[in-house]
């Protein structure tokens, strides 16, 4: 119980709100490299041993975008991976596909057209490569989404699928911008179409290129069992949005467990990573890690996720996630460790599993280490403008922080794992 008395909802708040205040957490950006240097620093402030670890990956980051229509200018967000506009835009005229599906461009002619199409709120798609390859191999100029909520929300041109080799396809026979815009404002462009207002202009300002990321590691040595290890993880970078619950709230946490461990010997390692690019191209942050750390990950022998658990209406350890080729099974055994110490504590918590696939946790599942994510699935703000600092319950950061805190320290010192 002194572990739960001891951890802070304001301190942790406060930190989110610094996160917050980076902007645009894109992986190799600069809002990306000052949030590690802040848990760098947090980590040093908590006596564990600081190791960065650093990797080149194909970055994004938006600089500008805007829609223009009859006049008004729409405020937009590039999908990640959209190619950049010439200084002029594009402009073009606008047609209507429905979700986007190839049944939906049937009989329509986009040849240098904008085609616009709905976000599909029974699936909640969040990656683009399939509609917007099928508008560019019909010779549309471009793409715009609408999304089913009045706010933007930051999709992505990667293929969804967890396979690293075939996260990233070409738009074939050329790449063309891709943007988003708001329920309120795609329904008002979908208005002005109907009364012959079609003749459009996209802008878009993007960087595609090479940027160096980095995995920011704590290590706090075992007393008895320094050669094995327990685990924590979550990534700190976001898809160019204040980023406040996803991952803010998952890297606050480790902030403070770091913290709170500080004077309390523990009898196996403890390691606390803050990983880098995780929201593009599939998680490369941990699966650098499981790569350069291959030979010694048999040494791990517990670990957890921390994603996405300060906001919505409820908390999930999850047991498996879906993806659209493969199917990641998270540890059994530790997902219910973790449920039974929630219980202990009072704390309510299910056990459930994510149809949108696993964030860092799959990765090292793949690679055989045992692994359970946390996760508060109802947060309808991810992904969008709207995740700040004040949508974040810090009262439920604080019971995940309990929850996480008594589960490592308990299988840092039980005497076999």
């Amino acid at each position: 119980m002194i572990l739960v008395q001891r951890s802070n909802a304001t301190r942790m708040l406060e930190d989110i709100k610094t996160l917050s205040g980076f902007g645009g957490r894109f992986a190799g950006s600069e809002g990306e490299h000052k949030a590690a240097d802040f848990v760098k620093t947090a980590f040093q402030e908590s006596g564990l041993e600081v190791v960065e670890e650093t990797f080149i990956i194909d970055a994004f980051e938006e600089i500008e975008s805007y829609i223009e229509l009859n006049g008004k200018r729409y405020e937009t967000r590039a999908m990640q991976y959209s190619t950049s506009t010439e200084d002029t835009g594009v402009e073009g005229e606008l047609v209507f596909a429905g979700i986007g599906r190839e049944e939906d461009f049937e009989n329509l002619c986009v040849k240098d057209k904008i085609v616009i199409f709905h976000r599909d709120k029974e699936t909640e798609k969040d990656q683009f490569w399939h509609e917007v390859s099928l508008a560019a191999k019909k010779g549309a100029k471009g793409v715009i989404l609408i999304n089913f909520e009045p706010w933007i929300f930051v999709t992505t041109l990667e293929t969804g699928l967890f396979d690293p080799e075939k996260r990233f396809l070409p738009i074939e026979p050329n790449p063309i911008p891709a943007l988003v815009v708001g329920r309120d404002s795609g329904e008002e462009i979908l208005r002005k179409m109907e009364k012959g207002n079609k003749k459009v202009k996209m802008f878009s300002n993007t960087f595609n290129g090479k940027r160096e990321s980095k995995n920011v590691r704590g290590i706090k040595l075992g007393t008895e069992l320094p050669d094995e290890k327990i685990l924590i993880y979550g990534h700190r970078d976001s898809v160019g949005t204040p980023g406040a619950n996803d991952n803010g709230s998952g890297t606050v946490i480790m902030m403070e467990i770091a913290r709170l461990l500080k004077d309390m010997p523990t009898k196996r390692t403890i390691e606390i990573v803050s990983l880098g690019a995780e929201e593009q191209l599939g998680s490369i942050g941990s699966l650098e890690y499981v790569k350069k750390h291959k030979d010694e990950l048999d040494k791990i022998k517990a670990s957890f996720e921390l994603d996405m658990v300060g906001a919505g209406s409820s908390l999930w350890i999850i047991e498996n996630g879906n993806w659209p080729d493969e199917k990641i099974k998270l540890s059994k055994w530790l997902c219910d460790h973790v449920k039974n110490a929630a219980d202990e504590l009072g704390y309510h918590i299910d056990l459930g599993s994510c149809d949108l696939g696993t964030p860092d946790s799959g990765r090292f599942s793949k690679a055989g280490v045992p692994t359970t994510w946390i996760w508060g699935p109802s947060d309808i703000y991810y992904h969008s403008p709207e995740d700040t600092w004040e949508k974040v319950d810090p009262n439920k950061v604080k019971a995940v922080c309990d929850i996480a805190l008594t589960s490592i320290y308990d299988l840092a010192n039980k005497d076999r794992v």
